[in-house]
């Protein structure tokens, strides 16, 4: 198995066997971004871990985040689209702290190009 294979496949392997997934592996995946899609990827990571750490401290991250993908997902199709991610940030208070075009850069770098949307378990992956 390839270096590369074997760094994309990682977090998944790690997220099977509830080990959770690493700021190693998280840096790697953030890897395959331009630098304006990691940066708002890093900002949008910085709103959700504020959020928790203000209102779910006693939840665990990882059901936290599946919670979080859950109510973004609007169309309950398994992909996020940039309204999802936009009504989900009005509803913690923080649509000031991440535009539309950063979230937009973020699920075409990271999803579905033309449609602007990202599949559930890729973003729980991301954030």
């Amino acid at each position: 198995m390839s270096l590369l294979a074997m760094t994309k496949t990682a977090p998944l392997v790690a997220s099977h066997l509830g080990l959770g997934v690493s700021p190693v592996a998280k840096a790697v995946v953030a890897r395959h971004l331009s630098s304006s899609g990691s940066a708002a990827l890093e900002k949008l990571r910085r709103v959700f871990e504020d959020y928790r750490k203000e209102n779910y401290t006693q939840e665990v991250p990882s059901r936290f985040k599946k919670e979080l993908v859950k109510a973004a997902d609007k169309n309950k199709n398994g992909q996020i689209p940039v309204d999802g991610i936009e009504c989900l940030l009005r509803n913690i208070g923080a649509s000031d702290r991440i535009t539309r075009k950063e979230i937009e850069i973020l699920l075409s770098e990271a999803g579905d190009l033309e449609r602007k949307t990202i599949p559930v378990d890729q973003m729980i992956k991301l954030i």
